[in-house]
């Protein structure tokens, strides 16, 4: 039943496109753009990520955008790199994030909305934000959230991911390619399961300044994201808005991502 209502709602347009083939990259990217609705929660992942970078972060350096893949983040935010593992339009640089050839403690800002969760090995990944982040720079990662709503509809949705948050490790052993084989709940398991076990590892570097969640959850959905169907009409972004709003106080609830805030340490110890 589910696998049927699942084809049914899937977007046209990407119908017999891989998750991993580069086209998908321009198919996202005409989705996005004509999905008011969509467009409209993305900018409440950028306004988010702004607002806490400049917050947090406040010291000078490059701002990075990891897996842009169709994103358009850099239209609200100018001085942005863009990067992913892919080539594509708007993408300025190829980055993995797992080895950036990027110089070290040369970095103010990481972003990535839904990188995280695809990193083969998390552990390499934090390592590198030690290297190339300046002394009270910092990342900003949008993650699938573990709570009710959101872990309910992730474990039943994509069918080229998973959502485990019993998973033993860290390390994503399924990775198939740049967008199949995940575990979505990979940032609730280092951030809150084993949140010690970050710190032991990292904590005398990296820490943790902030984690909250995203206000635009009912847009998010109701839009059908990059893959999946609208269900209803643009002109709704507003009215569900101010619904997000009201919610807010029980977000941890009905929340579909959770946004996280690392910094590094001005004064690091190696461990």
């Amino acid at each position: 039943m589910i696998k049927q209502l699942r084809q049914w709602l899937y977007e046209p347009k990407v119908h017999g496109v891989d998750v991993d083939d580069n086209a998908l990259l321009e198919v996202h990217a005409s989705i996005l753009r004509e999905k008011r609705l969509l467009r409209s929660a993305f900018e409440r992942f950028y306004r988010d990520m702004s607002m806490l970078c400049d917050r947090y972060f406040p010291v000078p350096g490059l701002e990075v955008e990891l897996g842009t893949g169709a994103g358009f983040f850099k239209s609200m935010r100018p001085g942005l790199v863009t990067s992913d593992v892919r080539k594509g339009p708007h993408i300025d640089m190829e980055l993995d994030a797992q080895a950036m050839a990027l110089r070290d403690e040369s970095v103010r800002c990481l972003y990535a909305i839904n990188v995280f969760h695809h990193l083969p090995d998390p552990e390499r990944f934090f390592s590198e934000l030690v290297r190339v982040l300046r002394p009270g720079g910092g990342c900003i990662l949008i993650e699938p959230h573990g709570g009710l709503a959101s872990a309910f509809l992730h474990k039943r949705l994509h069918s080229d991911e998973h959502f485990d948050l019993k998973a033993a490790g860290w390390r994503n052993i399924g990775i198939l390619g740049p967008l199949s084989g995940a575990n979505q709940a990979l940032a609730h398991i280092v951030f809150q399961r084993d949140v010690e076990r970050f710190q032991s590892l990292f904590g005398k570097q990296l820490e943790i300044v902030h984690r909250g969640f995203e206000l635009n959850a009912l847009r998010y959905l109701f839009s059908g994201g990059l893959n999946f169907r609208q269900l209803l009409p643009s002109v709704t972004a507003r009215p569900l808005e101010a619904i997000e709003r009201l919610g807010s106080p029980f977000a941890r609830y009905w929340s579909l991502h959770q946004v996280i805030a690392v910094r590094k340490r001005t004064c690091t110890t190696n461990t």
